[in-house]
């Protein structure tokens, strides 16, 4: 199955690394406020509120940034593209262009390092924070990443969202709209301001870092734990996990993904739980997704590994599941 083209990519020399020092102040005591004030400042609304909207941003970003975008798995009315598009934008996780231009550079570069934007083979630190410190030029110059996304690039809404003082912004303002549902969500009749901080440390914080490491786990976790049924590139060591599958909406099922990257299904076995996939056959019964892309059965029997569960990473671990009968 044919991906979404990208540039041809030669091996050259190494690009040019900048650390941007602001961004890894902010981001760090960002990341770290949540996860210390969750244990003073919780309550049943902010708690729920926060679950609403990891499911809501979390589906933005694998049904749309993911599966819509990087790999052209299905198509949806403009409209409804654009809507997708400002969920998974929520999650401050850059906008499309960037998203998709670094996901189509791992798919081209995986595992190398040096080239995949956050292989584990440079460490789990890297994956979770050192390729968004420690800046390569052709990650985040927008002249030389922004060629891996000719389809979207002509988009006046995701040039708009290409830029990090917008995603501050966007930060900035769903903190203040957390903290003004928190206070009126709270006690009747009456401003709370417990509340509203509350709603600012689980809606506004939590939500931004529980999600982005939820895919940081996709690239980290899920190419050193799991199940590998199904051949790909030499070097690639994508597998199934099925923790990290319940975690960000089946997108765990990894190897199967590596293996068909435009596929719009991941869990391709019927007891492979993918949420996102869920959602996409929803579209598609209302008539709001079309040309939805399937692997056929024998097209993945034809890339199976040798053997019924294929190769195993760190075998006998409890979070690696999926393998393909």
């Amino acid at each position: 199955m044919s991906d979404v083209p990208h540039p041809p990519a030669a091996p050259g020399p190494a690009f040019p690394t900048r650390v941007d020092v602001p961004f890894t102040i902010v981001n760090l005591v960002t990341t770290a406020a949540p996860l210390v004030l969750v244990f003073f400042y919780h309550s049943r609304s902010s708690i729920l509120a926060f679950a609403a909207c990891y499911t809501v941003f979390g589906l933005g970003l694998t049904v749309g940034y993911h599966r819509l975008f990087s790999h052209a798995a299905f198509r949806v009315p403009k409209w409804l593209e654009h809507a997708i598009a400002v969920l998974g934008y929520l999650a401050i996780q850059r906008g499309p262009l960037f998203w998709v231009a670094m996901h189509r550079l791992h798919h081209r570069w995986v595992d190398v390092p040096g080239k995949d934007p956050h292989t584990p083979r440079e460490g789990v630190w890297h994956v979770h924070f050192g390729w968004t410190h420690e800046r390569r030029a052709d990650v985040w110059d927008e002249a030389i990443y922004r060629r891996w996304v000719p389809d979207l690039e002509g988009d006046r809404l995701y040039r708009f969202l290409d830029h990090e003082t917008t995603d501050y912004a966007a930060y900035l303002l769903i903190n203040l709209a957390a903290f003004a549902a928190g206070g009126l969500l709270g006690r009747p009749g009456a401003f709370d301001t417990h509340n509203a901080i509350c709603f600012v440390v689980w809606v506004g914080m939590l939500n931004r870092v529980a999600l982005l490491h939820a895919f940081g786990f996709i690239n980290s976790v899920c190419h050193l734990v799991g199940s590998r049924p199904f051949r790909t590139k030499p070097e690639d060591r994508s597998t199934n996990n099925l923790l990290v599958s319940l975690l960000i909406f089946g997108e765990g099922w990894h190897n199967n993904h590596h293996a068909f990257p435009g596929s719009a299904r991941q869990g391709l076995r019927w007891y492979q739980v993918d949420p996102s996939w869920y959602v996409i056959v929803l579209l598609e019964k209302l008539g709001l997704a079309r040309e939805v892309r399937r692997v056929p059965r024998p097209v993945q029997e034809r890339k199976l590994r040798q053997g019924r569960g294929g190769s195993r990473t760190r075998a006998g671990t409890a979070a690696a599941a999926g393998q393909a009968p």
